[in-house]
C-alpha cells in the first residue's frame, strides 16, 4: 500500500462538500485520509466534519497548518483568502492544492507562484491548481484535433456561457457578484474560460473588453440594506492571441435559456463544443457531462456532424488523485501550474483594466 497521505482541507463550502471531499474520501484504500477541516463558522464546520467523519474541526486555518498528520492542504476558500492562506501553508511545508481562481490580483499570485517556486527547490514541496470542470470530458480530445491540425491554422474563437442567476432585478446579491469575496477582476466565469481555452490557443497578446450591470443595487441578503453590485452581469472581451488568433468571450449571467459553447473557426475546419454541466435554469448538474457533445466539420464535408469523444480521449474529474499522485512524484503536475494561474490573472486583470478604462491592453510576455 502506497505511503500514508493526510489532507487538511482549508474553505469547504458547497463545491468542496460535492466534489473534492467524497472525491478525497474515496482514496482511502490508496492511503489517503482527510484528517483536518477548517470553515468559517463553528457550526458548519461541525456539520461538514460529522457528514465526512473527520476527526479534526477547526475555524482557524493554523491549526490544520499546525498538524503534523496533515501532509498536504487543499484550499476551497474563496479568493480574498488564498495567498495568505497558500504562504501559510507553503511556510508549514506542506503540499498545496488551491482552487482554480487564484487570487485577487495578479501580484498576489505572482506572490504565489515565486514562493511555490522557491518551496519547491528548497522543500520539495508540490502546488498545484484545480482543473475547471467545464469542458473537461473532450478536453483532450479537442487537444488532439487541434495539435493535428483538424482546423488548421486557427483565425476565431468564439466563447459563450449565458445563464440567468443575475437575471432577476428583484433577487438579492449573490456570492459571485460580492467584490468583498472574489475581489474586482473575478466576475463569473470569464476566469474559467480562459484556463479552459488557454491550452488550446496558447497566449494572449492584448485584451479590448466590455462590461455592464443591469442591477446595480440589490439587498445584500434577504430583506436587508441595498448595497451596490461590486461585479458585472455582462462582460465581452476580445483578446489577439500571440498566434495571431482573435477570442471572443462573452459572460452573460442575466440571460435565459443561453448556451454555454466554444467555437473554434480555422483555415481548415471548424470545431463546436457544447458543455451541458448546466441547465437551463444555471443550476449545476454534476452527474450530466456525458451530455457534452463536439461536432466538427472539415473543407469540403456538408454540415457539422457530431464526433464521438474515443475511450483514449474521454476525460474525467480526477483532480484529487492526480494532487495525490504528484505529491508522492509518481505523475507530473495534471492540472493549471501557479504559473497558469498566473497568466489567468493576468488575463482577467487585463479585462478589468479594459472595461474601466476603455483600451486595448497589453498582457505580459512569459
Amino acid at each position: 500500500m502506497a505511503k500514508r497521505l493526510g489532507i487538511g482541507v482549508i474553505g469547504a463550502g458547497n463545491y468542496s462538500q460535492s466534489v473534492l471531499l467524497p472525491n478525497f474520501k474515496g482514496l482511502a484504500d490508496q492511503g489517503v485520509e482527510v484528517v483536518s477541516i477548517c470553515n468559517r463558522t463553528p457550526e458548519s464546520t461541525r456539520k461538514v466534519a460529522a457528514a465526512f467523519g473527520i476527526s479534526h474541526a477547526t475555524t482557524d486555518y493554523r491549526e490544520v497548518l499546525a498538524r503534523s498528520d496533515v501532509d498536504a492542504v487543499f484550499i476551497g476558500t474563496p479568493p480574498y483568502a488564498h495567498r495568505e492562506t497558500v504562504l501559510a501553508a507553503l511556510d508549514a511545508g506542506k503540499h498545496v492544492l488551491c482552487q482554480t481562481r487564484m487570487a485577487e490580483s495578479a501580484q498576489q499570485a505572482r506572490d504565489m507562484h515565486e514562493r511555490a517556486v522557491r518551496a519547491g527547490r528548497e522543500q520539495g514541496l508540490k502546488t498545484m491548481l484545480c482543473r475547471p470542470d467545464s469542458f473537461l470530458k473532450g478536453d483532450r480530445f479537442i487537444r488532439h484535433l487541434l495539435a493535428t491540425g483538424y482546423v488548421g491554422r486557427i483565425h476565431q474563437v468564439l466563447a459563450t456561457r449565458v445563464l440567468p442567476n443575475f437575471a432577476a432585478s428583484t433577487a438579492p446579491l449573490q456570492r459571485r457578484q460580492n467584490i468583498k469575496y472574489f475581489g474586482a477582476i473575478n466576475p463569473m466565469h470569464i476566469g474559467f474560460y480562459w484556463d479552459i481555452m488557454h491550452p488550446w490557443v496558447g497566449d494572449a497578446r492584448r485584451v479590448l473588453a466590455q462590461a455592464h450591470t443591469f442591477t446595480t443595487e440589490r439587498e445584500e441578503v434577504p430583506g436587508g440594506p441595498r448595497v451596490t453590485v461590486g461585479l458585472p452581469d455582462s462582460v465581452t472581451a476580445v483578446a489577439e492571441m500571440e498566434s495571431g488568433a482573435i477570442v471572443n468571450q462573452t459572460q452573460l449571467w442575466a440571460g435565459h435559456f443561453g448556451p454555454s459553447r466554444i467555437e473554434i473557426y480555422g483555415e481548415n475546419g471548424t470545431l463546436v463544443y457544447i458543455s451541458r454541466i448546466y441547465d437551463p435554469r444555471g443550476e449545476r448538474m454534476y452527474d450530466d457531462r456525458q451530455q457534452d457533445e463536439i461536432l466538427g466539420a472539415q473543407v469540403g464535408e456538408g454540415t457539422l456532424k457530431t464526433l464521438p469523444i474515443p475511450p483514449e480521449y474521454d476525460d474525467e474529474w480526477r483532480v484529487e488523485e492526480d494532487f495525490v499522485r504528484y505529491v508522492r512524484g509518481e505523475v507530473p503536475a495534471m492540472g493549471p501550474t501557479f504559473l497558469d494561474g498566473v497568466k489567468n490573472m493576468e488575463y482577467l486583470e487585463a479585462v478589468y483594466t479594459s472595461t474601466v478604462e476603455g483600451r486595448w491592453v497589453d498582457l505580459p510576455r512569459h
